[in-house]
């Protein structure tokens, strides 16, 4: 898994030296984009991170580098939820109803909820970088979670005849209105019993669909 290092080009000697003023220009400039959106200047980035513009330079290359950084480690975060089953993993209930809550926690935090809108707001902008962030994101959690389908029907624990649509349409059902009304109606964030219930009803209707035949 690339890490925004990685994607920086900072090799690993670097890494070592460099990793914690990264980590603040990371963050930094998350709250920056997050506040200001993308058209928000670099030597903005560079006084919220208490270094020279030049210091943000020499980490990330350029604007658009630093903003793939910050999208490469959301992504990262998302992939993270989907392959930390650990002993959930011989049970689709319980992994899932994991998966899901992780999945659910992240799509819906505050910060997720406002780099979502930025995306979509330059994605014409940035065609190409749109589909980059979708590659490595969206579309790797499904086929991630595709995978995982795909060995529990081998193991005939699970039944998919098509894991990757599957997992599509588990993380639509999770998503519901519980992320559009975050995106929309940001002062009625979804409550934890609702979302608990958003889960139990989108787990069991997936084992329904998908059982192993007895």
């Amino acid at each position: 898994m690339a890490t925004p290092l990685r994607a920086a080009g900072i090799g690993v000697a670097a890494r070592a030296v460099s990793l914690p003023k990264h980590d603040a220009i990371l963050d930094a400039a998350r709250r920056v984009f997050l506040r200001e959106g993308y058209s928000a200047s670099m030597d903005l980035v560079a006084a919220e991170a208490g270094v020279s513009k030049q210091t943000v330079y020499n980490h990330f290359g350029s604007k658009e580098g630093l903003f793939r950084a910050i999208v490469d480690h959301a992504s990262n975060e998302l992939l993270d939820v989907l392959v930390e089953r650990d002993g959930a993993r011989a049970d689709p209930a319980a992994a899932l109803e994991m998966i899901a809550r992780r999945f659910l926690a992240l799509l819906l935090a505050p910060s997720s909820v406002a780099l979502h809108r930025m995306l979509v707001a330059e994605a014409p902008r940035f065609p190409d970088l749109a589909r980059e962030i979708y590659l490595g994101g969206p579309a790797r959690a499904a086929r991630e979670l595709a995978l995982y389908l795909g060995e529990e029907s081998r193991k005939r624990t699970l039944a998919v005849a098509d894991p990757a649509l599957a997992a599509e349409q588990f993380f639509g059902a999770l998503c519901g209105h519980l992320h559009l009304r975050a995106l929309l109606i940001p002062r009625e964030a979804p409550r934890a019993a609702e979302i608990e219930r958003a889960i139990a009803h989108a787990v069991r209707g997936f084992l329904r669909a998908h059982a192993a035949p007895v």
